[in-house]
């Protein structure tokens, strides 16, 4: 399954209706949170819905129309729109010959002016030039695995190809793409594969990639033509294919209809990774992980469909269906030995639950020396800020949210009385901005959570929508650099009101941004657009800047090139005048001493010591622009000799840290530190409940 999108659905306005704007103030809660962080994955579309060229000029239409930056399609859109189509393709220049590029840039100017006429020739001329190459490419795979790969002689490879020059002739394509190949053989065979191993594992890569592209139908072409429109003004905006629309939906309401088992495709084949518990497959009991899935046919007399080198999406889409409907799966599995059987079993379809993607609490205790009561602390792991909002449209109490369910693991924390609590917000990519605000609320007294800048009207507070907040205590919020969205909006209240302490990565991913779901009619899609950007109380966007930590823990994700930073033509930062609120606290005081207590527990532990040497050696290594196969060889001898040296260390040691999640661990410390200093007399001076 893709990690799929979240964000706030709505209505769209439609093309050119004045009331409709009108009504943005009133609807401004509304307004959605997504999960992206970069351009679109590869999109498998349906194949029955067909976007032409009148359909792209409307679409780019309304897309402008309602994007926040308001820039008109001009040429420098144009080239950009060029620049990211082409690398939608070939990011690495391995394919493309120089005098395609040649080609395809004297319409760099001209795409603005044939997309507002209907004309997307070129997004074909592109695609049908790509695939072109790419099978001379990958012709080229089997003959040069034949022959085997002299390691004795050192070649030199580049790090990063995107900026390389495109090759001048179809035999320097080869000759590139040959060493392309020796360096993946090379990666394969350090990872442990034997010679023959590498290469058919190399084979099954190609075979996959050839399938993949000899069937990215119309539809997906002109998708990820439309995509590259998008991004060319942010990296949030896209065009979402019928699909991925409805993945988009089933990843917010945490639930679907079917059998209930996560798959995979390899070599034409789509496997079964995991029986979802609970499901109906769970249920029913056949199936298993690695099962093969062959045939698929609809009810107890439907005929069988082969689905063998079909598309996983659409092999999906024959066992989805409607709740209480039968669905039969023909498939093999690998008995003892290397024989393989062929089964036949018969599932009737019904909800499934996405359980994993649900806010989770539970209490951990944990004890200081010279204390003798142990800690308890709850600690909320929140996947992702999600609401079911087909379910809020037919019965507006009874919705699945994720605020909901966080109010009731806090309201049994208030009961089990712990001391502290701690909201784990990390990989949590966001979600509805109306959950955000609802949860920081259940934490808050009433005041402005984030404010809200679009096209249209001034700045809006977006109010704690409680009375009073559910818990008081000591709350410390765990994030880490994909930490992003609806998490930055509660971790940037929260850090604003001195309600909680920021711990972990230095800054949260810093997408500032909010976007809007247009459904498009026909069942073409969707159009996600950006349409407003956000602020914390304290008036600072956390555009490009994220939230930083108050405690920061080593990290390699610090140093990595990760958040909106780093994406194309991500809007840029800027603050607003600051919202009147009353602060809850005031934690300036007790902040040094937590800070230099978690320093001198970290500088002596051994997780923390690797990853600050795994960050010497990251940063070594950043700045290269190409490696010899000898260094790739050497580092990997090196590698591997310090990975022994660390089992050893952790065989011999008496300590318990081996699998635990470190960072949680000394969040926890900090957590204790912090609970302790504010039951003392001191602390109580310093901070105190704003109630």
């Amino acid at each position: 399954m893709m990690e799929a999108p979240f964000f706030r659905f709505l209505q769209p306005c439609s093309l050119g209706n004045k009331k409709a704007m009108i009504r943005t103030k009133k609807i401004l809660s509304f307004l959605l949170l997504i999960l992206f962080f970069g351009a679109c994955a590869p999109i498998m579309a349906d194949t029955h819905s067909r976007l032409d060229g009148d359909h792209v000029a409307n679409i780019t239409r309304m897309f402008l129309r309602h994007h926040f930056s308001r820039q008109t399609f001009d040429d420098a859109h144009s080239a950009e729109m060029l620049r990211r189509y082409l690398k939608r393709f070939d990011p690495g220049h391995y394919y493309f010959l120089k005098s395609d590029i040649d080609e395809f840039n004297k319409f760099s100017h001209l795409l603005d002016n044939r997309i507002r006429r209907g004309n997307i020739d070129i997004a074909f001329t592109v695609f049908d030039r790509f695939l072109m190459r790419f099978r001379r490419r990958v012709e080229k795979v089997e003959p040069v695995l034949r022959k085997s790969f002299d390691m004795n002689r050192d070649e030199t490879f580049l790090l990063a190809r995107d900026k390389a020059p495109y090759p001048v002739s179809r035999e320097a394509a080869d000759r590139q793409f040959r060493k392309r190949l020796k360096r993946e053989f090379l990666e394969l065979t350090l990872g442990g594969d034997d010679n023959r191993k590498a290469g058919e594992a190399l084979r099954r890569r190609y075979r996959s990639l050839k399938f993949r592209w000899e069937n990215f139908f119309r539809l997906d072409v002109v998708t990820a033509f439309l995509n590259a429109f998008t991004n060319s003004y942010d990296p949030h905006s896209s065009y979402m294919s019928p699909d991925d629309y409805e993945n988009f939906n089933i990843s917010m309401r945490l639930s679907l209809e079917g059998i209930g088992a996560t798959l995979r495709w390899e070599d034409g084949i789509t496997i079964i990774t995991k029986i979802i518990p609970g499901g109906a497959a769970s249920r029913e009991g056949t199936l298993k992980p690695e099962d093969k899935i062959v045939a698929v046919a609809q009810g107890t007399n439907g005929p069988w469909a082969d689905v063998t080198n079909r598309r996983l999406i659409d092999v999906v889409k024959l066992i989805r269906g409607h709740r209480g409907s039968t669905v039969r799966l023909s498939f093999l599995r690998r008995e003892k030995g290397l024989t393989e059987r062929r089964l036949k079993v018969s599932i009737v379809r019904d909800k499934i639950i996405l359980k994993e993607g649900e806010a989770k609490g539970r209490v951990e205790e944990r004890r200081l020396t010279g204390v003798k009561r142990p800690f308890r602390i709850g600690v909320i792991t929140l996947p992702s800020f999600y609401v079911d909002f087909s379910s809020r449209a037919l019965d507006p109490g009874e919705q699945k949210r994720s605020s909901r369910d966080v109010e009731i693991i806090l309201r049994r924390f208030v009961e089990q009385k712990v001391d502290g609590v701690i909201l784990d917000l990390r990989n949590n990519g966001g979600g509805g901005l109306d959950e955000a605000v609802s949860m920081a609320g259940l934490v808050l007294h009433r005041g402005p959570v984030v404010m809200v800048k679009d096209l249209w009207n001034p700045i809006q507070m977006l109010n704690n929508p409680h009375s009073r907040p559910v818990y008081r205590g000591p709350l410390v919020v765990l994030i880490n650099r994909y930490s992003a969205s609806a998490s930055e909006i509660v971790a940037g209240a929260l850090q604003d009101y001195g309600r909680a302490i920021v711990v972990g990565d230095r800054a949260t991913f810093g997408k500032g941004t909010v976007q809007k779901i247009f459904p498009l009619p026909n069942e073409m899609g969707a159009l996600k657009t950006t349409v407003a950007k956000f602020y914390r109380p304290g008036s600072s966007s956390t555009q490009h800047r994220g939230v930083e930590a108050d405690i920061v823990l080593p990290s390699l994700n610090n140093h990595l090139e990760i958040g909106e930073s780093s994406l194309d033509n991500a809007l840029p930062w800027d603050t607003v005048r600051r919202s009147n609120f009353r602060p809850w606290a005031s934690l300036e005081a007790v902040l040094p001493i937590l800070r230099e207590s978690s320093a001198l527990r970290v500088k002596n532990n051994a997780y923390f010591n690797q990853v600050k040497k795994d960050v010497a050696n990251y940063l070594r290594r950043k700045n290269r622009k190409a490696v010899t196969l000898r260094r790739i060889i050497d580092e990997d001898r090196e590698a591997k000799r310090e990975a022994k040296l660390r089992e050893a260390r952790k065989a011999s040691s008496s300590g318990g840290e081996t699998g635990e999640d470190i960072p949680l661990e000394e969040t926890l410390r900090i957590t204790m530190d912090f609970i302790r200093l504010m039951q003392s007399e001191s602390a109580r001076s310093i901070a105190t409940d704003g109630n």
